[in-house]
């Protein structure tokens, strides 16, 4: 029969190993845990202004996405989601979309017109591998409703060619510096719009997009623009 102290003795051990229990199990509640995959969402509606997105009834972006901005990579889940697109301001629907994540990261460009309920997304995967040394990554999306199938070049170098709506390119590596980058019709060869100026930074990684409308209404929509964006 335990007397006391040995009784005393046994509670005291018994409390060690439930205090030492616990902070494994805190530990292990600390480790990180990587996310599934990771989104970057872009505002490129011609006429929506800004907009709010939900994932059933949570809201994914921290402050609202005005037009050519974009959120930071976010956390997803994989697997299949709906992405609901509400304009901040009203909060009138944008656009409903379905969407499909695996790993790895992605950028989602909201594009289309709510004038016509031509409003769509474009869903690219994004290879965030570093450049090599020197270099700094490229590609062009086309996401401007209503212009013609384009040719990218950097200045001068075609680069990519006929990449219509809705299309993405590879990426590919350029030596750092500052570029000028055009678009020209696929078919005719006139220059369609070009930027100049353009700095790509060894080890950054860009998208440049066709945003906007051609021959735009300039009370309620956004004129066609080239948009540099970084993606790290």
């Amino acid at each position: 029969m335990l007397n006391h102290a040995s009784s005393r003795l046994l509670a005291a051990f018994a409390f060690a190993g439930l205090v030492a229990f616990s902070s494994c199990s805190k530990d292990d509640d600390d480790t990180a845990i990587e996310p599934d995959a990771t989104v970057k969402i872009v505002n490129v509606f011609p006429d929506a202004g800004s907009v709010d997105v939900y994932n059933g009834s949570s809201k994914i972006n921290s402050s609202a996405i005005a037009y050519n901005a974009s959120t930071a990579y976010l956390n997803v889940a994989k697997g299949d989601a709906t992405y609901d697109f509400k304009n901040t301001v009203s909060g009138n629907a944008v656009l409903s979309l379905p969407v499909k994540f695996e790993s790895g990261s992605y950028s989602l460009f909201a594009t289309g017109k709510t004038s016509d309920n031509s409003t769509t997304g474009i869903l690219t995967k994004d290879d965030l591998g570093t450049p090599a040394s020197g270099k700094a990554k490229i590609r062009f999306v086309h996401a401007s409703t209503n212009a013609a199938p384009e040719n990218f070049f950097v200045s001068d170098s075609l680069l990519f060619n006929n990449v219509a709506y809705k299309s993405v390119s590879e990426f590919k590596e350029m030596a750092a510096g500052t570029y000028t980058i055009k678009l020209s019709n696929a078919t005719s060869g006139e220059t369609t719009i070009s930027k100049s100026d353009v700095v790509l930074t060894a080890g950054k990684i860009y998208t440049v997009a066709a945003i906007g409308l051609v021959n735009n209404n300039v009370l309620t929509e956004q004129p066609l623009a080239i948009s540099v964006i970084e993606n790290n």
